[in-house]
């Protein structure tokens, strides 16, 4: 177990074994190859996406499935990259805050990782517009 000083979080441990690579890094952000990703509380619907390339950079995220059922099958469908191909996957949206009442989750561009080498690429997979801006909050309320 190594230690991280953050800029938000101040001092995390980080389990080398539990780091994820983005090769390529995500875009806006090339230079951020290597996140950790935070647990926020219990139960754990959002977490924290720590850059350990940068002290300051994190995003919140989630998993899909919950806002939409079947959601990472629907991604396992949609992939034809060979980076992926029969592999177990990890799928996580970035989720932005507007305002104090209005949250959206990316459901049309999900960070999805490889398990076996906790390696991953941010994917754009969905045409659906309305997806870019996922409303969380009216959606929770309409459950």
């Amino acid at each position: 177990m190594n230690d991280f000083q953050t800029t938000r979080f101040g001092r995390i441990p980080v389990d080398p074994e539990k780091i994820l690579h983005f090769p390529e890094g995500l875009p806006g952000f090339p230079q951020a190859c290597r996140f950790y990703l935070l647990e926020t509380g219990d139960p754990n619907i959002f977490y924290w996406l720590q850059s350990l390339d940068d002290p300051s950079l994190a995003f919140v995220v989630m998993d899909p499935d919950n806002l939409v059922t079947g959601y990472r099958e629907r991604v396992k469908a949609s992939l034809n990259d060979p980076f992926f191909q029969g592999r177990d996957i990890l799928s996580l949206v970035i989720v932005t805050m507007l305002s104090a009442d209005s949250m959206t989750a990316n459901l049309q561009g999900p960070l999805v990782v490889r398990m076996p080498d906790r390696s991953g690429r941010q994917m754009v997979l969905f045409e659906e517009e309305d997806w870019l801006r996922f409303p969380l909050l009216e959606e929770q309320e309409n459950r």
